[in-house]
């Protein structure tokens, strides 16, 4: 019991100590070089306390890192595990929870110039974006870093990453019922931007 208590905690060290390494599109290789010599330093812990067959398993486990591909390329996102299985609605017939003349409504529409009906559609897919967001959060681990949901006639939720991730784009089905049917936009930029 006690091996695995000082097991955990070396692993969960050596995972925020990798974690607190500055994102830097200057300087990629340090930044690996870092993780590699944590990954390094807890493996050859573990294996000082567990078994060989135990310690082969996490040295290959903590060695892979979970952003990059194995190439080196940048990591595409899996848009098929972000999915809802939702069939899309036609936004014009679609229930809102606003009505057209709702003071949020009119406030959204005057703000960023545009109709109620355009407003009433980014007020409702606006409260339902984390939904997306934590089924592309499961891919990108450290390699997020902020997201934005653009306001305006074609608003879309962009997710801003490290350059380990690949640029793409997919059109998400919400299966929230507060928004069930209706899309998004959503964007991946590798750009870093906070």
């Amino acid at each position: 019991m006690k091996q695995a208590v000082i097991v955990s905690s070396l692993l969960i060290g050596g995972l925020l100590l990798s974690a607190c390494q500055p994102a830097s599109d200057n300087k990629p290789e340090q930044n690996s070089t870092a993780s590699a010599t944590v990954s390094a330093t807890v493996s050859a812990t573990v294996a000082s306390v567990q078994s060989p067959h135990h310690v082969a398993s996490v040295a290959a486990a903590s060695t892979v890192s979970p952003q990059a591909a194995q190439n080196g390329a940048p990591k595409q996102i899996n848009w098929a595990l972000v999915d809802s299985g939702v069939k899309p609605v036609d936004k014009a017939g679609f229930k809102y929870p606003f009505a057209l003349d709702s003071e949020p409504v009119k406030a959204y529409a005057e703000m960023y110039h545009v109709d109620n009906e355009t407003s009433r559609y980014n007020l409702t897919v606006g409260m339902a974006v984390n939904e997306v967001l934590s089924k592309v959060l499961d891919q990108l681990g450290t390699a997020y870093v902020s997201h934005e949901l653009t306001a305006g006639k074609n608003s879309a939720f962009v997710i801003h990453t490290t350059q380990q991730i690949a640029p793409s784009q997919y059109t998400y089905v919400f299966a929230e019922p507060f928004a069930k049917g209706l899309t998004i936009p959503v964007k991946i930029i590798n750009d870093g931007k906070k």
